[in-house]
């Protein structure tokens, strides 16, 4: 008949402080472990943003400003360490930056994605307006001189905005196309086409008044020895025409009175 032998309490404990030591010690190693990785990795020195690779259309943005922008953000950061969300509200700072994105390439690039803005027309003398009527003003101003120019209270910019591109849209079915858009402190406005017209629309009924004149101005427009220079839209029910004689068949006259401009009131 044998006898079961119980190990002594005291070993019992030594064999399970010996496990937990091992244990405490192995987890131990594997922070110092992670934490000297983690150390290393942030060492812009081990692994350093190298390139950036800039996607998307550009016409005016600056490449090397941008490179320029990125640069000092990533300078003294790591691949991993780098704050994409900081670089990207420095990037889209950029006057000519719409949108931007930005990610990590393995192992040392960052690509940066860029919608340009558009500009919509030139707005005063110093800054440009995107079709979301936008006000950003880049430096150095590009040459525009080829969109329209738009003049009236920044906070108004939206307004005059959209409104502009309805009107440019219905006065192009009629083949005339804005240069100039005048919005006083009043809410009036006043228009001036590439082939020198001006049309005075004031405040109220914009469109009705401006789809009034569309209606009649090829009728207005056909007119040989003179050339329409003003309208006046700011009546109820009708708007006042004026014309200018064209200076190469007025030389062919002989009667000095057509030299003088001619006005009347149509559309009623």
């Amino acid at each position: 008949m044998s006898k079961r032998m119980n190990k002594p309490a005291s070993k019992h404990w030594l064999e399970m402080l010996a496990r937990w030591g091992y244990t405490l010690m192995l987890l131990l190693l594997i922070v110092l472990g992670l934490t000297w990785s983690l150390q290393r990795i942030q060492d812009p020195s081990v692994i350093p943003v190298r390139f950036v690779k800039v996607e998307g259309e550009v016409r005016y943005l600056n490449l090397d400003q941008l490179q320029a922008v990125v640069n000092r953000v990533v300078e003294q950061r790591s691949f991993f360490s780098v704050t994409l969300a900081q670089v990207l509200a420095e990037v889209e700072r950029l006057p000519w930056v719409d949108r931007a994105s930005i990610r990590r390439i393995w192992p040392d690039t960052l690509q940066v994605t860029v919608i340009e803005q558009q500009p919509l027309a030139r707005w005063g003398e110093t800054a440009l307006v995107n079709r979301r009527g936008e006000v950003f003003a880049p430096q150095p101003m590009p040459d525009v001189s080829d969109l329209a120019l738009l003049e009236g209270e920044t906070q108004d910019s939206m307004a005059i905005s959209r409104d502009y591109q309805k009107i440019e849209t219905l006065l192009q079915t009629v083949g005339l196309t804005l240069a100039k858009v005048q919005v006083d402190a009043r809410q009036a406005w006043r228009l001036w086409t590439r082939n020198g017209l001006e049309l005075n629309l004031g405040r109220k009924q914009l469109m009705s008044r401006l789809s009034r004149f569309a209606r009649l101005f090829p009728a207005l427009n056909d007119a040989d020895e003179a050339r329409l220079k003003r309208i006046d839209l700011r009546y109820t029910n009708g708007f006042t025409a004026n014309w200018e004689a064209l200076p190469v068949r007025q030389s062919m006259l002989d009667d000095p009175a057509l030299g003088v401009e001619a006005s009347r009131l149509a559309g009623i």
